[in-house]
């Protein structure tokens, strides 16, 4: 059963209670709750990378060409103020750019906002947002109008291809159900081949299972974007947690990403 669930804390929360098997979430929040569990006798840890594709900035302010452009009068749209992986991929961008001191200098003009009405907000300019940091599909559906364009792209910050979520559990499952765990990577590893060798076919089956309205050609057109990947290998995830671990969101030290996931992924190549 694939239940969909309100926020990250609230997916962590129902996978600690044994109401879910599996959890699926960005980076930060799974690093979160690894760290919080990895002293206890049933941490929770890594199962696989589920896709790598980039987060845009995208602006209707014509004055802004780059993350030093925006000002007080902007209001930049997140998931949520702080803490979601938009908001931390913009943390990393301002200390790239000013140094990590001042890695919060934007956090001032982010706005929490869940996607769909960041882009409605964006695209009809009625509301104060002049940009959003987004995620597939509306950042591509934003940029379709021709007053908004890219300021910056989360792979730019992270210096390529980075996975933008991660399956987890917790080992407590992993360790007594290891059919069903192997089960689920075989269908999770099946699931990815199809999307490579037929993304139309794949798309067929998302539009009927998710009843997503987005016409077919756009879902395919994501499917072959190159910047775009559906594999196991958690990229650039020891990036994040640098951060996270240098700005004091994390104490559990870890020597390689594969310290925080299960061994039946440690031979992708992860980083």
């Amino acid at each position: 059963k694939w239940s969909v669930v309100s926020s990250p804390a609230a997916v962590n929360d129902a996978l600690l209670s044994g109401n879910l098997d599996f959890a699926c979430a960005g980076i930060n929040a799974f690093l979160t709750i690894w760290d919080k569990t990895s002293a206890m006798s049933n941490p929770v840890l890594g199962v696989s990378a589920y896709n790598a594709s980039p987060q845009l900035l995208n602006t209707r302010n014509p004055k802004v060409r780059s993350i030093r452009d925006f000002t007080a009068a902007d209001k930049i749209a997140v998931p949520a103020v702080k803490v979601s992986y938009n908001a931390l991929i913009l943390q990393m961008a301002a200390a790239k750019e000013f140094g990590l001191a001042n890695h919060t200098k934007f956090d001032a003009l982010t706005v929490a906002l869940p996607q769909a009405e960041a882009t409605a907000a964006l695209i009809s300019g009625m509301l104060e947002i002049t940009a959003n940091f987004s995620v597939p599909p509306y950042q591509y559906l934003q940029l379709q109008n021709k007053n908004i364009r890219t300021v910056l792209n989360s792979y730019e910050v992270l210096g390529g291809k980075a996975t933008l979520g991660i399956i987890y559990t917790t080992k407590k499952f992993h360790d007594q159900n290891p059919k069903t765990y192997a089960a689920f990577m075989a269908a999770y590893n099946e699931a990815n081949e199809l999307i490579k060798r037929d993304p139309v076919k794949a798309a067929g089956i998302y539009r009927k299972m998710s009843r997503d309205k987005a016409p077919e050609e756009f879902i395919i057109g994501m499917l072959r974007n190159p910047e775009i990947d559906f594999d196991p290998a958690p990229r650039r995830l020891m990036m994040l947690y640098d951060f996270m671990k240098k700005t004091g969101r994390l104490k559990t030290d870890a020597g390689s990403w594969k310290d925080v996931f299960l061994p039946e992924v440690h031979g992708e190549p992860g980083s």
